[in-house]
């Protein structure tokens, strides 16, 4: 049986070649860390990405599920239109920037049309 090292605390691994871990503790400690760092990395984009979406869910309110505004207004309220969820071309070629449940289109190079995802709600 070939020596190996858990990934964790480097302690000698007995078992099975594909074990990673010599304890549930050493995997857990091992998980939480990277999940740790992951967090700490990603929280200022995080925390523009539920911004944006705000912006957009108090524009829309409960009932409407679309609409046009000016860029401007936007960017008046701290949108901020690089940070999106994903991107989604429909039928006709329009390219959508999807944040969260909302998405939005350059409809006039002064305008956006937001669209509302029904299904998310």
């Amino acid at each position: 049986m070939k020596n190996h090292n858990c990934i964790n605390c480097g302690n000698k691994l007995l078992g099975r070649l594909d074990k990673k871990y010599c304890s549930s503790n050493c995997k857990n400690q091992y998980n939480y860390n990277r999940r740790k760092n992951t967090k700490f990395e990603t929280r200022g984009i995080d925390s523009i990405l539920h911004r944006n979406r705000e912006i957009l869910d108090t524009i829309m309110g409960p009932k409407r599920f679309k609409m046009e505004i000016s860029k401007t207004e936007l960017s008046l309220m701290g949108f901020q239109y690089k940070y999106i969820t994903g991107i989604h071309t429909n039928s006709k070629g329009k390219l959508y920037h999807i944040v969260y449940n909302f998405a939005w289109m350059e409809f006039t190079e002064q305008k956006v049309l937001i669209v509302k995802n029904r299904k998310l709600k």
